[in-house]
């Protein structure tokens, strides 16, 4: 079970029993989504006979099983694989993010960089790419993709190198896009995303497991087709004011596939072979909601894939709880509203220490610290929020007060975007470490 791992310290001040209610439910949401729950129900194994969603593949006909992961949970996926697998895996590399100590029999763990690829990525991508090629027509290759695989694993094509890849995924971030966008060009730089992996695997047989962490909530990943193009990438830069931004080489090759003189990614690989879904953002608040249930509250699941600046999500959905609070609709005290998805924070080169989740639940204590009957906990489901180790906040309507007796102004955090700093100060942090899944953010607000 996945535990908060400062729960005392979150629950000793302000609205105490809200403050472990919603721990619980956020507790709940985490572990119905990890893969000792997800991978036993899709995997299974049977004396030769190995069953992968609706696929069943006889390993007595398989010469070599080769394990591919890659993202933050990938290392927890590939665990419980080689659960049913043990010895019959042939050989195989994990991309995991840096920092989640886990070692795996008879699978090589790379610890790398996330959200930015950096030499352990590339090191990644590269043992991926030689076990693609090592593949043959009587092989197996099982593919594990979590959320973060794109940074996990890194393979830059033609003239772009590591630095390129790296500088470019920074500046997209720190403007705020969806992920869709960021993805739109990472993988149109990359010799092994947008379902390039996917070609260099066949003809063996393949089978592909995602956790996914992406608001449309479609299956993705390094083996699956890409519908974007080259066009649409060279767009995105363009929309949001970034083709002399990121490096030339980048834009050189994105110019050079819109014109036709790289191949597009592939719309399509390998139909007749598994992509399964192990888990999306409708599984985590669907639990959530049958926690809180459980607990005595009327859940209302608000939405499973809200985007958009965290700030201005937190304002929308704090208007949300006070109509609650104030008029008893969309649904009336006491009750939990739950919301899913992936907000984003558009920050400058001067940016504090903090995270969407982090900065949604500041902004909220401002929006509703007069109101000491709403409570709000926001988290990233894979245990960090940004570039920091702290999941995400818990905050009620004593936050603010108690970060201006310690000489804090939250309005100016916000402002630098040092959402962090301030939470930790008034042990507002969430603090999980890994959790061995990711399926974007939850959010949860109690009013009693």
């Amino acid at each position: 079970m996945t535990t908060v791992r400062n729960r005392s310290a979150l629950t000793d001040h302000g609205n105490a029993e809200a403050r472990d209610h919603l721990i619980d439910v956020a507790e709940a949401a985490i572990e119905a989504v990890h893969p000792r729950r997800t991978v036993p129900a899709t995997v299974t194994r049977d004396g030769d006979r190995l069953r992968i969603g609706d696929r069943t593949v006889d390993l007595g006909a398989v010469n070599d099983v080769y394990l591919l992961g890659a993202g933050k949970g990938a290392a927890a996926v590939a665990a419980e694989l080689l659960a049913v697998l043990g010895t019959r895996v042939t050989d195989g590399v994990v991309a995991e993010k840096a920092g989640a100590g886990t070692d795996l029999d008879g699978v090589t763990v790379v610890d790398a960089g996330h959200p930015i690829p950096d030499a352990e990525s590339l090191r990644a991508g590269r043992r991926a790419l030689e076990l693609a090629d090592a593949a043959g027509p009587e092989d197996l290759v099982i593919v594990a993709v979590t959320g973060g695989a794109s940074a996990t694993l890194a393979a830059p094509a033609g003239d772009c190198s590591l630095d390129d890849l790296a500088d470019a995924t920074d500046r997209l971030l720190r403007a705020g896009l969806p992920i869709d966008r960021v993805n739109a060009v990472r993988k149109h730089c990359s010799a092994l995303k947008g379902g390039r992996l996917a070609e260099r695997i066949v003809p063996a047989t393949l089978a592909t497991l995602v956790v996914v962490d992406e608001p449309a909530g479609d299956p993705w990943g390094p083996t699956v087709g890409d519908d974007t193009t080259f066009a649409d990438a060279l767009a995105v830069l363009d929309r949001h004011g970034l083709t002399d931004a990121v490096p030339s080489a980048v834009v050189r090759r994105l110019r050079h596939g819109r014109e036709g003189r790289v191949r597009e990614t592939p719309a399509a690989v390998a139909p007749d072979d598994p992509v399964v879904v192990l888990a999306g953002p409708t599984d985590t608040v669907e639990a959530a909601r049958d926690r809180a249930a459980e607990l005595g509250y009327e859940p209302l699941i608000l939405s499973s894939t809200v985007e958009g600046e965290s700030r201005e999500v937190a304002t929308c959905l704090a208007a949300v709880a006070r109509e609650a609070t104030t008029h008893e609709r969309p649904v009336a005290p006491p009750c939990v509203l739950i919301s899913g998805g992936e907000t984003t924070v558009r920050v400058g080169t001067d940016a504090g220490d903090g995270g969407p989740n982090q900065e949604f639940a500041l902004r909220s204590a401002v929006a509703l610290a007069d109101d000491p009957t709403v409570t709000t906990l926001a988290l990233g489901t894979d245990g960090t929020d940004g570039p920091t180790d702290v999941a995400g906040g818990l905050v009620d309507h004593t936050t603010v007060p108690r970060l201006g007796a310690a000489g804090l102004d939250a309005a100016a955090h916000l402002r630098r975007h040092d959402a962090a700093t301030a939470l930790r100060a008034v042990d507002d942090a969430v603090v999980t470490g890994p959790t061995g899944t990711n399926v974007m953010d939850l959010r949860v607000t109690l009013v009693e």
